[in-house]
């Protein structure tokens, strides 16, 4: 439970999928609720993990008056469905909007940017890309999976399409947590992670993010939206060169590419955060003028939870 002192006010909720399945929902809120609401930022979440890490993200963005959602992907955290399994990649996309939709019933007009990380950062871009959002604001990709962080075989790669069309839930690879950051206390407290599941990615899965990042990179001049990409370049799980690519090929007028010398996959949650906490940051304020903003809700509801000392990934 949150100290009389927090800033941030904590909720859980549900979301039924077009199939069904059900989709756990966070929502941070500055505890100001007399304050108007800046703006709300949702989160598209990476392999393995799940929308509760990104916690003091959102505690720092309530701490500007800003809001922050997030739900975790069918087969992660707290969500129904096999673990890390997706049939087909269009069913994150039709799962995001839905959570997309429920946002903007929440906060009516309040300005919304999409921020995605790792594979949710390709969810996040071939979203924007295929359905054009409407009221989105801008789009903010870390580490986003636009390239596989080390070279696949060929015979690999056919070896893998095999297993995915015949044993689509069989594992074809493992996300060690050493190379997500160089702070051993990140390593350590993903490892320790009930919620994560780093063990194996199944075929079927592995095959159709692949499909997803050409599809991206073949239609990323139909992005218009203010984009805003940041990566490590000592990243081993995505590749920093095709964030530059997809960069450099984006259709958007406004658009930044961050490049972090050294750092790992998660930059947010690195060693030297602050900086890249700060410069997104910067980004967001810049692109935030003088939109119409709503006061929020009463979280007469609302159950009331603590940050966790962690950052986010």
């Amino acid at each position: 439970m949150t100290t009389p002192n927090s800033t941030v006010s904590y909720q859980e909720s549900r979301l039924q999928a077009s199939d069904g399945l059900l989709l756990h929902m966070h929502t941070w809120r500055p505890a100001d609720t007399h304050a108007p609401l800046r703006a709300v930022v949702a989160i598209v979440h990476g392999m393995g993990e799940h929308g509760a890490r990104y916690a003091s993200l959102a505690g720092h963005f309530a701490s500007l008056g800003i809001a922050t959602v997030a739900y975790d992907l069918r087969g992660h955290g707290r969500s129904g469905g096999s673990r890390v399994f997706v049939k087909h990649f269009d069913e994150y996309l039709d799962d995001t909007e839905i959570f997309l939709t429920q946002v903007r019933t929440t906060f009516g007009p309040t300005p919304l940017f999409l921020l995605g990380h790792s594979m949710g950062g390709a969810i996040a871009a071939l979203y924007v890309i295929t359905r054009a959002p409407a009221n989105v604001r801008g789009l903010m990709l870390s580490s986003p999976a636009l390239g596989p962080g080390e070279p696949v075989a060929p015979w690999m790669m056919t070896a893998g399409r095999w297993a995915s069309r015949w044993l689509p839930k069989v594992p074809v690879f493992k996300i060690d947590p050493a190379l997500i950051s160089r702070d051993k206390r990140v390593v350590e407290a993903a490892k320790q992670d009930p919620l994560n599941a780093y063990r194996g990615t199944p075929a079927r899965t592995a095959a159709e993010l692949i499909d997803a990042m050409a599809r991206i990179h073949a239609n990323a001049d139909a992005l218009q939206l203010p984009l805003y990409v940041f990566h490590g370049t000592a990243d081993r799980l995505t590749a920093p060169w095709a964030s530059e690519q997809f960069h450099g090929n984006a259709g958007s007028k406004d658009k930044t590419l961050r490049l972090y010398p050294g750092r790992f996959h998660e930059t947010l949650n690195d060693l030297d955060r602050q900086t890249v906490i700060d410069e997104l940051t910067q980004w967001l304020q810049l692109h935030l003028g003088d939109a119409p903003s709503a006061t929020t809700a009463p979280p007469s509801a609302y159950r009331q939870a603590a940050l966790g000392t962690h950052d986010h990934g």
